[in-house]
């Protein structure tokens, strides 16, 4: 037996969600949502952290049994919040892949500049 109900949900989404069901992936906006709902399920999701990205920017992250784990135990030595704590772990994350990929950006540079230079001598 299924459950009725009511949902709103962001214009563009309602469109995409509409042009599935129109292309047969879906056989109705229930059937596509049902499907969605059940793959998150299906992630043994243990926890959700929102992270707060700005004023109105809310994301929600899925945690694993053991990535929750993790999470609490370095948000226990920090002494903060999981959301706190993961978003100081995803900042630095960041860093760290902006500065690699800056320091390969350079890298390619300077590999032409010595093909150039081998090149023209």
């Amino acid at each position: 037996m299924k459950e009725r109900f009511t949902i709103s949900m962001d214009n563009d989404l309602a469109r995409w969600l509409d042009q599935l069901c129109d292309e047969k992936i879906f056989s109705s906006r229930s059937h596509g949502i049902e499907f969605c709902v059940k793959q998150i399920k299906k992630m043994n999701i243990e926890k959700v952290v929102l992270l707060h990205w700005g004023k109105k920017e809310v994301e929600p992250v899925f945690l694993s049994k053991k990535n929750a784990q993790i999470l609490t135990k370095i948000s226990e030595k920090l002494n903060l919040s999981p959301e706190d704590t993961l978003g100081i772990l995803l900042y630095k994350e960041l860093e760290n892949i902006s500065k690699n990929t800056k320091e390969s950006e350079k890298e390619d540079i300077n590999e032409k500049e010595i093909s150039r230079k081998i090149f023209f001598e």
